[in-house]
């Protein structure tokens, strides 16, 4: 099962380049911000319609959530998921969210649905 350390040693082995980031001494040990890092080189794929990057994203965050700490979930939901940004506008994005896997369609949807009822919508 991933926890807060496995999670983030998980992320590294995947995604050797995001290492020292998520390591920078403002956040180091604290996974949302951790995991936030992942989320934010998560968009630059999107915005740069980096298919192959983007399904080695996909892949590795379900290998996480399917297996994971009730802490872990909440850090993707919060820090991973809700910060993606699937619109279109100056960049195509929409073709990231059509090319997830549906499991993680699924919880981003759950995700956006529970975040608009939250606000209003």
């Amino acid at each position: 099962m991933y926890d807060s350390i496995t999670t983030i040693e998980h992320l590294e082995s995947n995604f050797p380049h995001l290492a020292e980031e998520m390591h920078d001494e403002t956040w180091d040990g604290l996974l949302h911000l951790q995991v936030a890092v992942f989320s934010h080189w998560a968009q630059d794929i999107i915005d740069n319609g980096d298919l192959k990057s983007w399904n080695q994203v996909t892949k590795a965050f379900l290998e996480i959530w399917w297996d994971c700490h009730p802490d872990v979930t909440n850090a993707l939901n919060v820090s991973f998921l809700e910060h993606l940004n699937f619109s279109d506008g100056k960049k195509q994005r929409s073709w990231a969210y059509d090319s997830m896997p549906p499991q993680m369609q699924n919880k981003w949807d759950e995700m956006e649905k529970y975040n608009r009822k939250l606000h209003g919508g």
